[in-house]
């Protein structure tokens, strides 16, 4: 059998195939990419591996919505297909919000904290625990040290 190289009429056009991921570092004129894009269209040539850049510009939605819709399983997203299903599911409600700080300051000062000398400390333990039992920590207290 002898090859041919000559085209015949039954003879169809082998679309081209072209990388999605390449197209945005393609270095080439704006015309040249204009028709490239073009014979895409007319199915010239096929994108393979779409990126999902690619694909939300194409459908005009987002990136962040594609990248949710990825997530999903095949039952979720026939769901969100029919309505039956956000996107993206609403979150467990929050605690409830605490009460608001008023922003007036207060009409009066605060008070200081009472600041308590010496005697007046010595006063309250013995008479809080009485005067023997001040004696018998004192005692306690002083065998520990020696």
């Amino acid at each position: 059998m002898l090859y041919s190289m000559k085209p015949t009429e039954t003879t169809a056009a082998v679309p081209r195939v072209v990388d999605a991921h390449s197209l945005l570092h393609m270095r080439a004129l704006k015309s040249a990419k204009a028709c490239d894009a073009a014979d895409v269209v007319d199915g010239l040539a096929v994108l393979q591996n779409p990126t999902i850049r690619l694909a939300a510009a194409a459908y005009g939605v987002s990136i962040g919505s594609v990248a949710r819709a990825r997530r999903l399983t095949p039952g979720q997203r026939q769901a969100v297909r029919r309505g039956k299903r956000p996107l993206i599911l609403p979150r467990a409600p929050s605690a409830p919000p605490a009460l608001p700080v008023p922003s007036i300051a207060p009409a009066t000062r605060p008070v200081p904290p009472a600041v308590m000398g010496t005697r007046d400390k010595l006063a309250e333990v013995i008479a809080e625990v009485g005067a023997d039992g001040v004696l018998n920590m004192l005692a306690a207290m002083e065998k520990t040290a020696a």
